[in-house]
């Protein structure tokens, strides 16, 4: 596997677990629901967002797109599968 390959895909790693923390403490705290599910992937990208921003300010590091793409994409798939996992989505309707 190339290092580079390995690196990159951390976005992903690194945002589906940072989404996955926030459901926990939901959990923990017995406050998970569709609607805090919805938030919690919301903070999640929007974090995203502001990581990739505050990287203009740092010296050797840079904003790009494709980072904020893979951190989208990382939430995203960890939010499916909590989801459908939890709240059934569209294969509950057909039960």
């Amino acid at each position: 596997m190339n290092i580079n390959l390995l690196f990159e895909s951390l976005h992903l790693i690194e945002f589906a677990v940072l989404y996955l923390l926030f459901v926990g403490a939901l959990l923990v705290n017995k406050k998970f629901t569709k609607a805090t599910n919805y938030v919690a992937a919301t903070v999640a990208v929007v974090y995203g967002f502001v990581d990739e921003v505050h990287q203009l300010y740092v010296v050797g590091r840079s904003f790009t797109v494709i980072d904020l793409v893979k951190n989208c994409v990382g939430v995203t798939l960890a939010f499916l599968i909590v989801h459908v996992n939890s709240f059934g989505g569209i294969l509950r309707k057909f039960k």
